[in-house]
């Protein structure tokens, strides 16, 4: 029998044409050619359909989802990191303005160090080489702390004029130092009063003269062409960190610099000091032009509240960024300050020049200008007298330099002398310092997120005395002790009398005895350095 073949198992279809001319299309292929161009041509001038919402935002989403694959994300933050560390580092020392070391100023270091290790090994070898750098004839170094050993080791390699004392063979008389009384009736000695006393003992050669005089001088210092002539030019304090002398130098003499390279001077000038390579570290003494604590401490550290002047100084690399207070590790001074002789001692100044200042004075008074006093000069640091209320005696001293009376026209109300060099960094550990380099190749890219922090941290905090002015009238509460012998009304009216014995004319708190404001909260009206009574 003949076979029969089997057709395919899958069954083949002519596909329906999609318009009448599809099925002559077929018969010739010039004319499939020209339909299908003219296909394509009447294709082309139609708008593509209108697709329902949730279609586009399902196409939408996949676009995204391609454009966003993490080889191309990848990519472009590299891109971003390289332009940064390459073309956008931030207070790099190829951008550094250049300077030169006055060869005719004098500088007087003042210390507090504690740390046996720091003084024989980093901090030493930079103190020995600072130095060398400024010239042994025009340096004096007071230094006060400890361990004895590491002192004299120390003081035996410099060659320079000094007064090395340690906490062990001449401490602090603590029966000087005025104590706050505790609800408990219990008196003890703030940390910040015991500290301002120990910055005090470290300049006890330049307020007595013994300095000057070991470098065989006469006289002091001449600022404004009154007093005689001589004196310390400047004075450098520095803490137990981690800095290189090359930026003391610029601290002392490469700030607030001109066009020409030429200084143009500053009434204190400070270091930016870090506990890793990135983070800001001294956020309790400093404050920034408007009086505001700074914010998250990343890169650009200051927040963008009221004018943001701090913050745009340091966007713009600024070599002296305007504040109102800091520290940093290590703080260059005008000397004058600190010198008996100054020519704010001078009759040729009155005081009547000075409307609104606030009386610090380490002991006795300042001098009266409608009841508000003077600092007495030289500056002593001091604490605040408040017992729940404590201020860093690294800020209250700007603070006492800001109220004294100047002869110098202020055209820029947030200049106040002041500054800032963040060229200038000082850390607190080895490794923090080694990576400070590296860490300002990439900081800038921290500030969009600094912002966003601080405004989710509520940064910076709330503060009601930032306002405030010498010689105001503000609203304030006073904090007593009801003793067992005086009854509530009697203990307020004993404060509002001064009869603590602090803060009145003839007995300031900072010359001794007990401070016995304490427990109740009662509103009362105050001028900054005279109370007015209770409300």
């Amino acid at each position: 029998m003949p076979s029969r073949r089997r057709s395919s198992a899958t069954p083949r279809y002519t596909p329906l044409p999609r318009s009448s001319s599809d099925s002559f299309s077929r018969d010739s292929p010039s004319s499939s050619r020209s339909n299908s161009n003219s296909e394509e041509e009447e294709f082309k001038d139609k708008p593509l359909p209108l697709l329902p919402r949730r279609r586009r935002a399902s196409l939408l989403l996949r676009k995204c989802r391609r454009c966003c694959r993490p080889l191309y994300v990848g990519m472009f933050l590299f891109v971003l990191l390289a332009w940064q560390i390459i073309f956008n580092g931030s207070y790099s020392d190829g951008s550094a303005p250049k300077y030169e070391i006055n060869k005719e100023e004098k500088v007087f270091i003042a210390a507090n160090i504690i740390d046996g290790d720091l003084i024989r090994g980093a901090w030493g070898r930079s103190l020995l080489e600072l130095v060398e750098r400024i010239g042994k004839d025009r340096v004096y170094v007071s230094i006060y702390g400890g361990p004895p050993d590491a002192l004299k080791d120390l003081e035996q390699m410099l060659e320079c004029e000094t007064r090395i004392v340690s906490e062990e063979s001449d401490p602090i008389n603590l029966q000087s130092v005025a104590r706050t009384q505790l609800p408990t009736g219990e008196s003890r000695i703030k940390r910040i009063t015991f500290l301002a006393e120990v910055r005090n003992k470290v300049l006890e050669p330049l307020r007595d003269g013994s300095a000057w005089k070991s470098m065989g001088g006469k006289g002091v210092v001449d600022k404004i062409g009154l007093g005689k002539k001589g004196g310390f030019e400047k004075v450098l304090f520095i803490n137990d960190v981690f800095f290189d002398a090359e930026g003391a130098t610029r601290l002392l003499w490469g700030t607030n610099l001109d066009k020409d390279g030429k200084a143009g001077g500053y009434k204190a000038v400070c270091a930016a000091d870090f506990v890793t390579s990135w983070k800001y570290y001294d956020t309790f003494a400093t404050r920034d032009a408007e009086g505001y604590s700074i914010g998250i401490p990343l890169f650009p550290w200051f927040s963008a509240e009221g004018d943001a002047i701090s913050r745009n100084d340091v966007l713009a690399g600024r070599d002296a960024v305007r504040v109102k207070s800091c520290w940093g590790g290590m703080v260059a001074f005008d000397g004058w300050y600190f010198q008996p002789g100054n020519p704010l001692e001078s009759e040729s100044i009155s005081a009547s020049q000075h409307k609104e200042s606030t009386n610090a004075s380490g002991k006795g008074k300042g001098k009266k200008v409608d009841g508000v006093g003077i600092p007495e000069l030289p500056l002593r640091f001091r604490s605040e007298a408040e017992p729940f209320w404590d201020s860093s005696e690294c800020c209250l001293i700007h603070a006492d330099i800001m109220s004294l009376p100047t002869t110098e026209s202020e055209v820029d109300t947030y200049d106040t002398g002041i500054y800032m060099n963040p060229y200038v960094r000082t850390a607190y550990s080895s490794s923090a310092f080694a990576y400070i380099g590296t860490a300002k190749r990439f900081e800038r890219v921290f500030s969009p997120l600094q912002r966003i922090l601080n405004y989710f941290a509520s940064m910076p905090r709330f503060n009601y005395r930032r306002a405030e002015k010498e010689g105001q009238i503000v609203h304030d509460k006073l904090w007593i002790s009801v003793h067992s012998n005086m009854t509530e009304q009697q203990s307020i009216e004993a404060a509002n009398n001064h009869d603590t014995g602090l803060g009145d004319e003839d007995n300031t708190w900072q010359s001794g005895g007990i401070e016995k404001r304490a427990t109740l909260g009662h509103q009362k009206e105050k001028s900054t350095g005279q109370m007015k009574g209770i409300t």
